[in-house]
C-alpha cells in the first residue's frame, strides 16, 4: 500500500493496535441493511450525491456509508482480511510549513513556527516518542527542544501515549479538552505515562506561537472531547486554511450539531480548503496522495487542497452523510453494529 514511501529498515509494531481498533469498534453504527433500507437515510445520501456532482463521488461514497470512512486497519479487517503491518514512515513534508512523522497507521503533526514547534499528537507511547518522534523532528532539519505546545486530539492511546516524554523533556505545554484529559487518565500505564495536566481546551479558542496561530475546536463524537485544528499551511507562496481532523464521526444528533456549528462558524468563514487525518487513508489525505507525497513535495497543485468551492460542498457532504447513519439508527434502533 505504501511501497513507493521510504521506510526505515525496521519495522516498529504499535503495541496497542489491536486495542486502538477496539476502541473504535465500540461505538455504535447502523447495520449495511438497516442503512440501505432506512427510506430517511437514503434521502440524505441523495442531497449528498447530488452535492458531490461529478468530481466528489468517491469522498460521497466513502461518507455516505454505514460506518463512514474509517482507517484502512478497519476496512481491511471488516473485510476479513490480515492485519496490515505497521512500519515507520520517512518523514513527510505535507505543507511547506506541516511535517507528517510516525507510522503508515498513526503519527502526528509538526507545525514549525519563526517561535518554535507546535505539535500535534504524539503517537503511542514514551519509546515512540524518544525513539521515533524526536528523530524524526531531527530529520526534516528542526530542534525538538524547541517544541513549545502539544495539542492532543483525543486521549486514546495512539495520540496521547508519548506526550508525558515530551513534556517532561522539554518543557511543552499540553492542551486536551477537559473530556479527554479525564479519558487519557483513565488508560494510563506505566509505559505510558500521562502528562501532567496543563491547559483546557474550549471551543473557538486561538493558539498562537511566532507568526502562526491555530484555531481549536470541538468536535465530540469520536469520543466526548475530540478535536479538530484549524491551520494555515503554505504551498508555493500562498496560505491556505485546512482542518486537522482527530475524528469525525457524528455519533448522536448533538455532535451533528457541533459539527454543523464548527464547519459554518468557522471552517466557512475561514475559508477552509481540506480535511486530513492522523491517520493516513482517509479524509483528504487518501493514499495515493499520502504516497506521492512521501517521494517528492509538489511543486504544482497540490493533492489535498480542494478549493474552497469544492471543500463547502465537502462539509455540507459530511454533514449529510452524517445525518443518514443517525437517520438509519433512529429507523432500526435494534439492528446497529460495532464495527
Amino acid at each position: 500500500m505504501f511501497r513507493n514511501v521510504s521506510v526505515s529498515i525496521f519495522v516498529i509494531v504499535l503495541f496497542v493496535s489491536a486495542s486502538e481498533l477496539r476502541a473504535q469498534r465500540i461505538l455504535p453504527f447502523p447495520t449495511h441493511e438497516s442503512f440501505a433500507a432506512s427510506a430517511e437515510a437514503q434521502r440524505y445520501v441523495a442531497a449528498a450525491m447530488e452535492l458531490a456532482q461529478s468530481d466528489l463521488i468517491e469522498e460521497a461514497n466513502s461518507y455516505c456509508s454505514a460506518t463512514g470512512p474509517r482507517r484502512p486497519a478497519l476496512n481491511r479487517e471488516a473485510d476479513g482480511g490480515a492485519p496490515l503491518e505497521d512500519y515507520q514512515l520517512e518523514p513527510i513534508k505535507v505543507f511547506e510549513n506541516l511535517y507528517y512523522v510516525g507510522f503508515n497507521d498513526v503519527g502526528a503533526w509538526v507545525i514549525p513556527t519563526s517561535d518554535g514547534i507546535i505539535l500535534m499528537d504524539t503517537l503511542n507511547s514514551t519509546a515512540e516518542a524518544r525513539d521515533v518522534l524526536v528523530p524524526g523532528i531531527e530529520k526534516i532539519g528542526l530542534d525538538p527542544a524547541q517544541i513549545k505546545h502539544i495539542i492532543i486530539g483525543h486521549g486514546h492511546n495512539d495520540h496521547v501515549g508519548g506526550a508525558a516524554y515530551l513534556q517532561e523533556t522539554y518543557g511543552a505545554q499540553v492542551h486536551i479538552t477537559e473530556a479527554d484529559w479525564d479519558l487519557s487518565f483513565s488508560s494510563e500505564t506505566a509505559d505510558r505515562p500521562r502528562p501532567i495536566k496543563d491547559r483546557v481546551v474550549t471551543d473557538g479558542q486561538e493558539l498562537t506561537l511566532g507568526d502562526t496561530t491555530l484555531t481549536l475546536v470541538l468536535t465530540p463524537g469520536h469520543t466526548d472531547g475530540t478535536l479538530a485544528v484549524l491551520a494555515p499551511v503554505n504551498h508555493l507562496g500562498r496560505t491556505h486554511t485546512i482542518f486537522i481532523f482527530s475524528g469525525t464521526w457524528m455519533t448522536s444528533q448533538e455532535s451533528r450539531l457541533v459539527f454543523e456549528h464548527v464547519f459554518d462558524d468557522f471552517g466557512r468563514p475561514m475559508g477552509a480548503e481540506s480535511a486530513i487525518s492522523g491517520h493516513p487513508g482517509i479524509l483528504v489525505n487518501k493514499i495515493e496522495y499520502w504516497d506521492q507525497l512521501g517521494r517528492e513535495y509538489p511543486t504544482g497543485p497540490h493533492p489535498l487542497l480542494l478549493g474552497k468551492e469544492r471543500f463547502d460542498r465537502y462539509m455540507s457532504i459530511m454533514l449529510e452523510c452524517g445525518s443518514a447513519r443517525l437517520a438509519a439508527m433512529e429507523d432500526s434502533p435494534d439492528r446497529m453494529t460495532r464495527p
